[in-house]
């Protein structure tokens, strides 16, 4: 080899190497492989995670090995739940498991599945999001040059306590673990106080009684083995989260056409499967539950309307403050949901 090639093959090896230290994918011609890293906050076992991993099987298959997906969840790689959008942004992963509510103070105008019993049930989310996606893909785009390819949903949240109660207004002077700005006043207007603790300190806190509940949906109850440190669950049903497959723009636009088309395409199913593998995983979960001995516990349609009524001034307050694109997910969430 001559000394102009050799210079020329090294240079080519650096620059290699470099890439791949910064996380940057590598695109070739057709037939190359990307390799993508997928981030979830989601710890390694759980549901959603084995899930995703089954998901980039599909991609890996969908696209002849042309991009291949290595997904990382909480612990893996140096980011919380409240980094995913910015290391998305900034292409520190290249796909990811975005939820809104925790990155609300970047996106506060896209956090309207936050709205407390506005959308209560699963197929209700899954009408709600299809409308709400045009939003917030624009937003999104916008603003962080990041997309979202389809969504998803745990099941709806609820509130597990250390002590039973059998009627909305016994929620009253609790204390419970919160993960957002939104059921912190929606525990104010019930008469409860919520309390901002790290998923890793729930346990303990409900051990300690330094928390009188937390919330959280079914399959995380179980996961987490909250059967060890409460009694009940009370199934308010009273907001769904939203989960985006949701990618950067540029790691996108860098892949040939017809990888993109299969990636859109897979992502597209997938939320269907997504649908499908949580419902079952949610069923499984509380029959789990209730032969550890726990009680779920159903609100009456009185408690349930009380709850409703109560917090419903917060979906107008949370329009009001962010705007037009406020005041059309709002319209077009809960035509959706209700419809």
């Amino acid at each position: 080899m001559s000394d102009k090639n050799q210079r020329q093959a090294t240079l080519v090896h650096a620059m290699t190497v470099a890439m791949l230290v910064t996380g940057v994918s590598i695109a070739g011609p057709a037939g190359a492989e990307t390799t993508w890293s997928l981030f979830t906050p989601f710890s390694t076992n759980d549901k959603p995670t084995q899930i995703y991993r089954a998901f980039a099987d599909d991609v890996a298959e969908a696209t002849d090995g042309d991009l291949v997906i290595d997904v990382y969840s909480s612990g893996e790689l140096p980011y919380k739940n409240t980094d995913v959008l910015k290391a998305l942004a900034t292409n520190q992963v290249q796909i990811a498991d975005l939820a809104l509510g925790p990155v609300a103070g970047d996106v506060p105008e896209l956090t309207v599945f936050g709205l407390p019993f506005l959308c209560t049930s699963t197929d209700g989310f899954y009408k709600a999001i299809d409308a709400a996606m045009p939003t917030f893909n624009e937003r999104l785009q916008s603003k962080f040059k990041v997309h979202a390819l389809a969504g998803w949903t745990m099941p709806p949240q609820q509130i597990w306590l250390r002590d039973s109660v059998s009627e909305i207004g016994e929620l009253e002077g609790k204390k419970i673990r919160t993960w957002n700005k939104m059921q912190v006043e929606m525990l104010d207007l019930l008469g409860a106080s919520g309390v901002a603790i790290t998923p890793a300190e729930v346990i303990p806190a409900l051990q300690r009684g330094v928390v009188d509940g937390a919330i959280t949906a079914v399959i995380p109850a179980y996961d987490w083995k909250f059967y060890e440190v409460v009694d009940a669950g009370y199934m308010l049903n009273f907001t769904m989260t939203d989960q985006l497959i949701a990618v950067n723009d540029g790691a996108f636009d860098s892949l040939l056409p017809e990888t993109q088309q299969a990636l859109v395409e897979t992502a597209e199913a997938w939320q269907v499967k997504f649908k499908d593998a949580i419902d079952v995983a949610a069923g499984k979960a509380a029959e789990n539950l209730e032969a550890e001995g726990m009680t779920l516990i159903a609100p009456t349609e009185a408690d349930f309307a009380t709850a409703r009524e109560a917090t419903k001034p917060l979906w107008q307050d949370w329009a009001d403050a962010n705007g037009e694109v406020g005041a059309k997910l709002l319209q077009d969430v809960r035509a959706a949901c209700s419809g």
